[in-house]
């Protein structure tokens, strides 16, 4: 597909955990910057709440575990509160067997560890997926993702978050009961 010696060369070294090094739009800018334009367009739609195709088998790879994590954690979710959808969830590709992971995610008393656990679980699938990919356009695609990885868990505050958490989970407990009552 093509090296980028100079953009991945360039970009600020990345660790889960810590502070991103760039913010999305400065990123966004050095790739539309230093990329082919055909490249640029795959790189702004591998978004990690994306599930439409980007134009690279790689990326899609990507967000085909990331859907299906979510498609398992939803499972779990509906069968934990006993919950039968109207319309069926989409199917997963069945590439991905996360069941282990979803158990570890649902055991945990904090939404907040949860949280943390699934972006390590991202992170770590990332790092897989990044083996032998150095100076391509995969190796920047991964960092993209990674930086979204990075750019949510600095959002993570705990008392904010447990505000927000607690707000959610009220509304969808009165929900809950007003569905049952009828």
């Amino acid at each position: 597909m093509g090296n980028y010696y100079y953009t991945v060369a360039a970009l600020p070294t990345i660790f889960f955990g810590e502070k991103a090094p760039i913010s999305e739009e400065e990123f966004l800018q050095f790739a539309e910057d230093t990329l082919k334009p055909e490249h640029f367009q795959i790189i702004s739609k591998s978004r990690l709440s994306s599930v439409e195709p980007t134009g690279s088998v790689f990326a899609d790879r990507i967000l085909s575990w990331e859907k299906e994590l979510r498609l398992e954690l939803a499972e779990a979710r509906m069968a934990k509160l006993k919950f039968t959808p109207s319309e069926p969830l989409p199917r997963s590709d069945g590439q991905d067997a996360l069941h282990e992971q979803v158990k570890a995610i649902m055991a945990m008393d904090s939404p907040l560890e949860a949280e943390r656990f699934m972006d390590q679980l991202r992170w770590a699938f990332l790092e897989d997926m990044e083996a032998s990919h150095f100076f391509d356009l995969e190796a920047i695609i991964i960092y993209f993702f990674k930086l979204q990885i990075a750019l949510r868990q600095e959002k993570f505050q705990k008392e904010p978050g447990q505000q927000a958490f607690s707000e959610t989970y009220e509304s969808i407990t009165q929900g809950y009961e007003k569905i049952m009552r009828g």
